[in-house]
């Protein structure tokens, strides 16, 4: 499998996880060292009319993130409905200069060997929301059905 088909078989994934949550911005980021593949850039994105893409951007060290380090910690889905909300959990601030994201989830990809992989995404727009059960429950559904992509590294 290459990095390309990595990114084509999530494409419709992300797609579905946009149609479910009306998210601006869907992404799939994954360390995965044999292929060049890296969290820092998306290896997968499915956009909104008018979303700017994260998949030139390599100005932000995503492990480093507090989100992403709270998502590490917790093993859980990240859900910020307002990102200005906590200044604990506060995204890298290219997240909302450049992106526009004002409200996100974040859902990890864990290996078998525990390992945090990467994470599934959805970025919204436009000020603070709620997020329903049905959209913390799509995120996760994605987040799963990366997983279960043939081809996976779960255990790198």
């Amino acid at each position: 499998m290459t990095a390309r088909s990595f990114a084509a078989a999530f494409e419709p994934i992300l797609s579905t996880l946009m149609d479910r949550t009306g998210a601006m911005r869907c992404t799939v980021r994954m360390d995965f060292p044999a292929m060049g593949l890296s969290v820092n850039v998306p290896c997968a994105e499915v956009l909104a009319l008018g979303a700017a893409s994260m998949m030139e951007s390599r100005s932000v060290d995503h492990r480093r993130a507090r989100t992403v380090r709270w998502v590490e910690a917790n093993r859980r889905t990240l859900v910020q409905g307002d990102v200005f909300a906590d200044p604990a959990l506060a995204p890298p601030p290219a997240l909302v200069r450049q992106f526009g994201t004002t409200a996100q989830m974040v859902a990890p990809l864990v290996g078998t060997d525990g390992y945090l992989l990467g994470w599934t995404s959805a970025h919204f727009a436009g000020g603070p929301r709620e997020f329903g059960p049905g959209e913390i429950a799509a995120i996760e559904a994605a987040a799963a059905a990366v997983l279960a992509v043939p081809g996976m590294p779960l255990d790198i």
